[in-house]
């Protein structure tokens, strides 16, 4: 294929070529002949060299953490025996991940092997592909070329975008030898841990009288489960609420919510369930690892989030600690939502606000509602919004909580 140049060169000599007829001038046929000869030797070159490449990747980790750069290194082998033509590499790798420059090379002799790298980073969660590479060849003047797609690729995992959280949840059950979560006293009186407000459905013998006399009001308390150290996170991912677009939708802001969770519960030795979907009940422990990855590559989904909590409704089997990242549901879900969490010590709700994750940044007021509902149900609630600290939400639900039961 001839490139702009080689074009321009053929045209020149065709042109040299008819004005020598015209005008008689014999130097610039010589001229013109001189032009096609040397177009002529490029296309022979460039046909005739080895074009038996191979492309040897080695991704550096090939599982990046959110906003940290990794590496990518290649090399290319000319597994022929003759030499190629002048090569340009073009590694084929989506923006947001990595921009790898072009790279140009001399010919490689038989069995000769170049090794090359370039960097990447991980600005977006996600599972990308790196490759294939495209090798044009050329000749020396750059005035015929050809392409040739190398097989192969690599992928690599952008985990989720991990916030360190406070240590002070109180989670119940054994949390591997830290202390946090190994069964306490029960003081006497009125525990405000463990006593919210009566929810239609919960069973009149979990009612708290001494607590319902003296508020006026039908009360329930839980007896704590200390032996059993598994924990729920559940990860509202409905298309229909969430919104925005990129690493600030409120999609990812959930995502990245939930990961700092998970890996929150299980540097406390919790085993830890994750609910983001219809599944089994109980639902299944996976290790912090494990639901890294999967976190990774989950998206927004058409599901209903009365479904998703239906099991563990039915079964109450959420462990000693249920942690949901919603996004501001409506009164049925929010009423699946309380119920889910009846045999639950701790029940933590992580509020993701999407109206403030779009471009006006305005709060939905319903959400305050939301929160205030909850909060009358026993559990522990924080509004997230768009471009706010995790961390410090999840203080102020450290902070508030301290705060109630010193009151």
């Amino acid at each position: 294929m001839l490139t702009s140049r080689g074009s321009g060169l053929l045209g020149g000599g065709v042109a040299l070529w008819i004005a020598s007829q015209t005008f008689g001038a014999p130097e610039l046929q010589v001229a013109a002949v001189a032009a096609l000869v040397l177009l002529g030797l490029a296309l022979l070159s460039v046909w005739t060299t080895s074009t038996q490449l191979r492309i040897d990747r080695l991704v550096e980790p090939t599982k990046l953490p959110f906003g940290t750069e990794g590496r990518v290194r290649l090399a290319v082998t000319n597994a022929g025996l003759r030499r190629t033509a002048r090569l340009r590499l073009d590694e084929q790798a989506p923006p947001v991940l990595a921009s790898p420059p072009q790279q140009t090379l001399p010919p490689l002799h038989g069995g000769e092997r170049v090794e090359l790298e370039y960097r990447i980073r991980g600005e977006q969660r996600g599972v990308a592909t790196l490759g294939p590479m495209v090798v044009g060849f050329s000749d020396p003047f750059g005035l015929v070329s050809r392409s040739q797609t190398l097989p192969g690729t690599a992928t690599v995992t952008v985990r989720p975008r991990i916030v360190p959280l406070q240590r002070g949840l109180p989670l119940g059950g054994f949390s591997g030898g830290t202390g946090e979560g190994r069964p306490r006293p029960r003081p006497g009186g009125e525990d405000v841990a463990e006593v919210r407000d009566y929810v239609r459905g919960d069973p009149l013998r979990a009612i708290h009288w001494p607590s319902t006399a003296h508020r006026g009001k039908l009360m329930v308390r839980h007896e704590e489960s200390p032996q059993d150290p598994r924990a729920t996170v559940v990860l509202d991912l409905r298309a229909t609420r969430h919104r925005g677009s990129g690493p600030t939708s409120s999609l990812e802001t959930a995502v990245s919510a939930a990961a700092s969770v998970i890996t929150h519960l299980a540097a406390r030795g919790q085993a830890v369930a994750l609910v983001d979907g219809v599944v089994p009940a109980p639902a299944p422990a996976r290790s912090a690892e494990e639901w890294l990855d999967h976190l990774a590559e989950v998206e927004a989904t058409g599901g209903s989030l009365r479904r998703n909590l239906a099991p563990l409704t039915t079964s109450g089997a959420v462990g000693s600690a249920l942690i949901a990242v919603v996004a501001t549901p409506d009164g049925p879900d929010l009423q699946a939502l309380v119920r889910s969490g009846r045999s639950a010590t701790t029940r933590v709700a992580l509020v993701i606000d999407p109206a403030s994750h779009t471009g006006d940044r305005r709060r939905d007021p319903t959400s305050e509602g939301v929160a205030a509902r909850l909060r009358s149900a026993g559990w522990r609630v924080t509004i997230v919004a768009g471009g706010d600290d995790l961390a410090v939400r999840w203080n102020e639900i450290l902070h508030v909580r301290r705060a109630a039961v010193g009151v």
